[in-house]
């Protein structure tokens, strides 16, 4: 398909992002870079971070312009990604409306990630020094706790990473929650089924603001500062959810949730489409909308 005649989303023409920045149809052999040197030109590279193996062809098949993507290893929903490490070039984003045209079946058997599109900090993925760290999920498709794999349910969160300062035995600084807000099947207890058709997976971000969309539908959305506590929404925004006062996490004891979330306004996230051999999904097209 063109993407010169694409249609502006409602969300994103409202906020002002009008301008398609990143657009990967995967018709042609620019969308993936499998070399695993990272060569410019690519939307998506297959070379990945924490060293991860890097993906093949075989794991990431196109046909009929659709991404159809196996991993046979993609522990934390990290498959492709828009950013490639070993050659330091690519794209993140700050700031936007970032959607996907997904379709995925029910699990098969145990599974390691989950169907995902998200933004991962570069700052994480570079290995550079950090105390805290944003990261967006724009969706993950997840089956509820306790229940067989007989049904998925659509989750989009923010998460705010926090490094404790101890290392781990393989010398790695720990990292734990220091905010993390999962919307229907978290925070609201509540789910919301998703099907095995085609759905479209979108988030708004904003100074301040994340709200995120299923098939053009605002279903929740967090309004953060550098002070206050982060106030979320369910739906529309007209009644606002309960304000979490304080994290229960033991190594965060001193930790506020105030000024949670803060850490995206300095964010360049790269986006990663991600999921597992037993539970793969099919990606139509990404897109980015920016101003």
């Amino acid at each position: 398909m063109s993407f010169k005649n694409v249609p502006i989303p409602a969300a994103a023409e409202a906020a002002g992002f009008t301008k398609l920045t990143f657009a990967e149809d995967f018709e042609t052999e620019t969308a993936i870079d499998f070399s695993g040197e990272g060569k410019p030109g690519y939307s998506f590279y297959a070379d990945r971070p924490y060293a991860m193996p890097t993906l093949t062809p075989e794991e990431c098949q196109m046909r009929d312009s659709v991404l159809y993507f196996c991993p046979e290893k993609c522990g934390s929903a990290i498959g492709l990604v828009t950013y490639s490490k070993k050659g330091r070039t690519g794209y993140t984003m700050r700031y936007g409306y970032a959607e996907a045209r997904i379709r995925a079946d029910l699990p098969k058997g145990d599974y390691n990630g989950v169907p995902a599109f998200w933004g991962m900090e570069k700052k994480d993925m570079m290995g550079e020094p950090w105390e805290r760290c944003g990261e967006l999920d724009i969706v993950e498709l997840n089956v509820p706790k306790g229940r067989p794999n007989d049904q998925q349910i659509y989750t989009g969160t923010l998460h705010e990473h926090f490094r404790t300062g101890k290392r781990n035995e393989k010398g790695r600084y720990e990292t734990v929650y220091a905010s993390n807000w999962v919307n229907n099947c978290g925070y609201l207890d509540q789910w919301t089924f998703i099907d095995d058709q085609w759905h479209t997976y979108a988030a708004l971000w904003e100074p301040g603001y994340v709200a995120w969309f299923l098939d053009g539908k605002m279903m929740h959305s967090a309004r953060y500062n550098a002070t206050d506590l982060p106030q979320y929404y369910h739906r529309d925004e007209t009644t606002p959810l309960p304000r979490i006062e304080e994290t229960t996490h033991p190594q965060l004891a001193h930790t506020t949730w105030k000024g949670a979330h803060h850490v995206m306004e300095t964010a360049d996230e790269i986006l990663v489409l991600g999921c597992n051999k037993n539970w793969p999904m099919e990606v139509d097209w990404v897109r980015v909308w920016q101003k």
